[in-house]
């Protein structure tokens, strides 16, 4: 049986610690370019979001919540609806579209308190809050924004 000699030397490979560090260097590039990149705008966007709403409540505008995500088959039936009735109104009715799942909108959420998507809320001049959880018919959001600009 042949005997093999063991070396208490560590063998170096001279070619890995070069790849190494420019593999961990762009790791670190795209990592900071990723945290920049998502703290800028969409932030920015969701402050506004809030801001308009805070805004809209304050000057005792009619204010329509909703919240909703992009993905469940009721949200996206209600999208529909809204695209369809909105414009009608968007000249005096305040629309604060939420996304339930993007965090940045945890503010908003915690506000309303929901439990439920869709959810609808509104807000008339007076402040008064209404909450509609799950999917309203086009003639039955149409008379509820009418109700609520006082027409």
């Amino acid at each position: 049986m042949p005997k093999y000699k063991r070396s208490n030397r560590k063998q170096h490979n001279r070619k890995k610690t070069p790849t190494f560090l420019i593999l961990a260097g762009i790791v670190l590039l795209l990592i900071a370019v990723f945290v920049l990149k998502s703290s800028s705008a969409p932030s920015t966007s969701i402050a506004l979001l809030e801001s308009k709403f805070d805004q809209a409540l304050m000057d005792g505008k009619p204010t329509f919540v909703f919240l909703h995500s992009l993905d469940c088959i009721p949200c996206k039936e209600m999208m529909g609806t809204v695209a369809e009735v909105y414009p009608d109104f968007q000249e005096s009715v305040v629309l604060i579209d939420v996304d339930v799942y993007d965090q940045r909108n945890k503010n908003i959420l915690r506000r309303e308190g929901i439990q439920s998507i869709p959810t609808l809320v509104f807000y008339d001049n007076q402040g008064i809050r209404q909450v509609v959880i799950g999917i309203m018919a086009p003639n039955l959001l149409r008379s509820t924004l009418q109700d609520l600009i006082g027409n």
